[in-house]
């Protein structure tokens, strides 16, 4: 019998899909992400300077340890940067497409997997950038997912955001992601189907809202809600009163719009449970071909989660949640926090 190990084979630790057909769960397997930075992994050492750019890659100055960027703000590249979005180092999927012939998983995760550094300098909190820098975030945000779109080998494509380590976050430095997918997710899906059974689904959503007291804030034509479920006190959502299947196809107003409400409920937020974490990501409509029936009923939607208790067994078996607090009663403090 030989002794020798096999050779490695580096593909192995590229991230793949695989699949549960009992729950028909779809599971991205990326050893590579095992490796990225993480705020523990800073310099300990008293001797050591505590200077965030020594060791954080997202300050300005590190450029070099990030790729290049897809897109930054100002898009004058004489003028210093504000907020950039690049690709991420450590992707859960990878632009090399995939092979005709393996739709069935597992195969390789075909995708794009990029980081929004949301400040250029080492800031934890979307309160501590000036509300136009904010709004030059969603517009370089709104810019790369519409690039996306316009590509043909993408279904469906999100921001997210962790914010602080109860949430997912690994790095504190503030900053969000945005995921392109070649397959339509199984939430997203069945929130189509939905949409599609009911086509006044979101603004029933929206006047149920405003018959409860559940509308918070609204600027423009964007309202700022807590839904008739939430899953955690203070659950809060953002969407358009009118009909708009792509948040990359929205204009300006809109844009600052979100910017602005997003801004004003981590104030709201913070007044009510100083330092909680929380994560948000946009739900739009899947790219043309996959979900058309759904387009001209359809309201992108940003889901705001606090992350104010912890996910335990009756949540992941049943899919269903336990929160302390009636959406009404939420609603009616995230109101009066903003006074």
């Amino acid at each position: 019998m030989s002794n020798s190990r096999p050779a490695h084979d580096p593909a192995a630790s590229n991230p793949r899909l695989h699949h549960d057909p009992v729950a028909g769960r779809t599971v991205f397997v990326a050893p590579q992400r095992a490796t990225r930075p993480h705020d523990a992994d800073r310099p300990t050492d008293p001797s050591a300077t505590a200077a965030p750019r020594d060791w954080c890659p997202f300050c300005a100055g590190n450029e070099h340890r990030t790729p290049p960027a897809w897109l930054r703000a100002p898009a004058d590249a004489a003028q210093p940067w504000q907020s950039r979005i690049v690709p991420n180092l450590y992707p859960f999927a990878l632009e090399a497409p995939v092979a005709t012939g393996t739709a069935a998983l597992p195969r390789a995760a075909h995708g794009v997997h990029d980081v929004v550094i949301e400040s250029a300098a080492h800031e934890r909190t979307v309160l501590a950038v000036e509300s136009a820098a904010w709004r030059d975030v969603w517009t370089i945000c709104r810019q790369r997912l519409e690039m996306l779109a316009g590509r043909g080998d993408l279904a469906w494509a999100t921001i997210f955001k962790n914010s602080g380590p109860q949430a997912g976050a690994s790095l504190e430095h503030l900053h969000s992601q945005l995921v392109g997918l070649d397959f339509v997710p199984q939430v997203v899906a069945a929130e189509v189907a939905a949409a599609i059974r009911s086509p006044r689904l979101f603004r029933d959503l929206i006047a149920a809202a405003e018959q409860t007291g559940r509308i918070v804030a609204e600027q423009a034509d964007l309202v700022l809600l807590v839904p008739p479920a939430p899953r955690q006190p203070f659950e809060a959502w953002i969407l358009p009163r009118t009909p708009e299947p792509y948040f990359h196809a929205t204009g300006p107003a809109r844009v600052a719009a979100i910017a602005d409400l997003t801004q004003s409920f981590v104030t709201r937020l913070e007044r009510l449970v100083p330092g909680a974490d929380f994560n948000w990501w946009l739900h739009q409509l899947p790219f043309a071909p996959h979900a058309s029936d759904a387009r001209d009923t359809w309201h992108w939607h940003l889901e705001i989660l606090p992350r104010l208790s912890s996910f335990a067994g009756f949540e992941l078996a049943t899919g269903c949640h336990i929160t302390t607090l009636p959406p009404d009663e939420s609603a009616a403090l995230l109101i009066r926090a903003g006074t």
